[in-house]
């Protein structure tokens, strides 16, 4: 993407900033975590320090004295959401917001050690699954799937946390686990008891993005298959996010540079006249991000791999 197309796409997000300093989904709307950390990290990159500032304002309003961040300031649980501050924390120079949201993620319970032995054999006899693999879930102390695992992964690598680390490594193995033995992941299970459930290109993009963040290789078993399947997605209609997505996950793969490149400028031509991507500030943020081709959501140590 060019600079003057990243400074459209800021344009589109600055008009959009809701008083409080955050953004929601869409103009208007409530702001949320998720699509005010995009939208700071877009014009922070965009060259908009003063509405990035506002921005990081408003995260900062979220977080609770555990480091915790959720869904937005009356928020006191904390939830996936946490990976996208993390990363706006890190870029917008928050240094002790971001190491305090860094330990609570590392922290972070799920279900799988309140999991009984019988429990464990049950889930793998009937969906196919090792439930005693350490990930994320959507809130803490539930179940963890595909998509909060691998949004986590991303943002712990983004903002230097090593690949050995071990909850990244517990987290690379869930996904390994649960991948669906016809290619590519869905948000959960491999399976539902006696029938395999269907891959998406969202949750398949997802997972290989946190596979390629993480160093592994296009060779290795599940990376290869994933590829495959997220190959063939994208010779059909993929949604705006999992094509944005798509583009950043086939950047950690140099054996897809050509379908990355192709993937890229289909999203390119997706941006509207007034800067944003179907009017979704979220969606207008992350691929504004994706195409600039800055560093901002690739891994910050690409030595470690």
């Amino acid at each position: 993407m060019t600079g003057a197309d990243l400074a459209l796409a800021a344009g589109f997000i600055r008009r959009s900033q809701n008083p409080d300093g955050g953004w929601g989904y869409q103009p208007g709307r409530q702001s949320l975590v998720e699509p005010s950390a995009l939208c700071a990290l877009a014009l922070h990159a965009g060259d908009a320090p003063e509405a990035a500032r506002r921005g990081l304002a408003f995260l900062e309003s979220c977080q609770k004295p555990s480091g915790a961040v959720g869904v937005g300031p009356a928020d006191t649980v904390g939830g996936w959401m946490a990976y996208a501050a993390l990363l706006a924390f890190h870029a917008l120079g928050a240094a002790d917001r971001e190491r305090r949201l860094r330990a609570w993620i590392l922290a972070w319970e799920d279900a799988s050690r309140r999991f009984s032995k019988t429990d464990i054999a049950e889930i793998a006899a009937r969906f196919r699954y090792d439930a005693s693999i350490q990930g994320w879930g959507w809130t803490p102390r539930t179940t963890a799937w595909i998509e909060p695992t691998a949004l986590f992964i991303l943002a712990l690598r983004r903002t230097g946390t090593a690949a050995t680390e071990p909850r990244i490594k517990s987290g690379l193995a869930l996904i390994s686990d649960r991948r669906v033995p016809s290619g590519g992941w869905n948000f959960g299970n491999p399976y539902s008891r006696s029938f395999e459930l269907e891959a998406t290109a969202l949750s398949t993009a997802l997972a290989l993005a946190a596979l390629g963040a993480a160093g592994v290789r296009e060779e290795d078993a599940a990376a290869a298959a994933g590829l495959g399947y997220l190959a063939a997605c994208l010779a059909g209609e993929v949604s705006t996010a999992a094509l944005a997505w798509s583009v950043l996950a086939l950047k950690s793969f140099p054996g897809r540079a050509a379908l990355a490149r192709d993937a890229a400028a289909r999203l390119a031509r997706l941006q509207a006249p007034d800067g944003g991507f179907r009017g979704n500030l979220f969606e207008t943020a992350l691929a504004g991000l994706v195409l600039s081709g800055l560093p901002i959501l690739l891994p910050a140590a690409e030595g470690a791999r």
